[in-house]
């Protein structure tokens, strides 16, 4: 049975521009992010990726082809409605972690609710169902640079978290994190897409993109390949990371 395609997007296009040099980052790309999946987006730097997740997510303008969110073309949005747009229907997590510095991890995870002008007394109850959940309870009060990055980034999903996207997108979550952090962080975006989160990261790393029940390998703008592990089990990580490495391996 086909799942359903809560993203697709056809002959995409991003160029940017340098005096009267070109570069293209994304060429002519066709995707589909299926609805509840946790899709996994790899490739070597400057191969793409965060420009197509900036452009899935409508945090980035397209050059040229389409992009539909449930059916309804969000390229052609005005300013107006792809604010609004990102605002009720993603969320985002940043390698950077990108907290506010001087407003706390409660008042931060609040943020986009208050932007989408959601009732504070709402908002207030969802952020701290939200820190419960994420086990930073007792970090509420306190600044991002009086807490860990682990800490942070934790905060940081609650924030993406807050409006309940359709989907959550996240840029190397793990990347500015240790070990330890980095498997918290990938913990709770696995338990996440097991209540029925859609998500959608960009990894370096084996290991995170073994979480996956899809890989799509970026290559010089293009998709190089599609890898499905819907056959596989859970404790069969191994294998995995085995095929990816091998997968990867040769498309390089």
């Amino acid at each position: 049975m086909k799942k359903a395609a809560i993203i697709q997007a056809k002959n995409l296009c991003k160029t940017y521009s340098s005096g009267s040099e070109q570069f293209h980052a994304i060429k002519n790309l066709d995707i589909e992010i299926y609805e509840g999946d946790f899709t996994v987006i790899m490739g070597n730097s400057g191969s793409g990726k965060s420009t197509l997740l900036y452009l899935l997510s409508g945090l980035d303008t397209v050059t040229a082809g389409e992009v539909y969110f449930r059916g309804e073309r969000i390229d052609r949005f005005s300013d107006r409605d792809i604010a609004n747009f990102r605002s009720k229907k993603i969320g985002y997590v940043y390698q950077s972690i990108n907290l506010v510095p001087d407003l706390t991890l409660f008042e931060n995870i609040a943020l986009p609710g208050y932007i989408a002008k959601v009732p504070k007394s709402s908002v207030h109850n969802k952020v701290t169902k939200l820190i419960r959940a994420m086990g930073i309870e007792d970090q509420r009060n306190r600044l991002p640079s009086q807490t860990s990055g682990g800490q942070q980034q934790r905060a940081a999903i609650a924030r993406a978290l807050v409006n309940a996207p359709d989907v959550v997108f996240a840029d190397e979550p793990t990347g500015s994190l240790n070990y330890e952090h980095g498997i918290a962080i990938l913990d709770i975006l696995t338990n996440l897409n097991r209540q029925g989160q859609s998500v959608v990261m960009i990894t370096h790393d084996i290991k995170a993109a073994c979480r996956a029940d899809r890989l799509i390998l970026v290559k010089d703008g293009k998709i190089e390949g599609i890898l499905n592990f819907d056959k596989y089990e859970e404790n069969d990580i191994p294998d995995r990371e085995e095929i990816i490495f091998s997968y990867i391996t040769r498309k390089e």
